[in-house]
């Protein structure tokens, strides 16, 4: 019998009315004041200076709600597959816009139980996020490092949305294109039952 130990479950679909959301993030994104975060130097422009602990909400300051049921059905289904049963939760989100030289640096977002991304405007080429093995050491191993041991890459997609632990190390390549690419990424912290 082999059981796979220590899995990470990443979960990644297109949104189905993706076009009704995004139409929803069209009449706010202008209203969206993009900065660059001061101690990253000039990774990428972010709609919050995170001054509230990463608490932050751009779903609930501006109004979108057809983003945060997109969202909350999706996250059924990664909790389904999960066997996790569903409870209530909040969640932070925030807008980040990468222009050409811009990039995400490794991190997590270790507080919470869900990361995600949902792409609103992308060309497909402009940076693609990464996952980063949580078990470096598998990369040493003949039978493990060609399946389990490198970084796994995700192209964007305009419309997709992609969920995975908060404790995984991610990032973003550079974007070497001339197109802008915006992205809402989102944290979810389960409340206790």
């Amino acid at each position: 019998m082999i059981e796979h130990l220590y899995p990470t479950p990443v979960y990644y679909d297109i949104i189905k009315n993706s076009q009704v959301i995004n139409y929803h993030i069209d009449k706010v994104i202008d209203k969206v004041d993009f900065k660059m975060k001061d101690n990253w130097g000039s990774t990428h422009y972010l709609s919050t200076d995170f001054t509230k602990g990463g608490r932050c909400n751009v779903i609930k300051d501006f109004g979108l709600y057809k983003v945060k049921e997109g969202i909350d059905k999706h996250l059924r289904e990664y909790c389904d597959e999960l066997k996790f049963g569903m409870r209530q939760y909040e969640v932070y989100s925030w807008f980040s816009k990468f222009e050409k030289g811009n990039y995400a640096h490794i991190h997590n977002h270790g507080e919470c139980d869900i990361s995600g991304v949902y792409y609103y405007t992308t060309n497909g080429e402009d940076g693609d996020l990464f996952l980063d093995t949580p078990n470096p050491h598998l990369g040493t191993s003949k039978c493990y490092g060609d399946k389990w041991g490198e970084r796994r890459v995700f192209k964007p997609l305009k419309g997709k949305i992609i969920m995975f632990p908060g404790w995984l190390k991610h990032g973003v390549t550079t974007n070497m294109t001339d197109n802008t690419r915006i992205s809402l990424a989102f944290n979810i912290i389960f409340k206790d039952k």
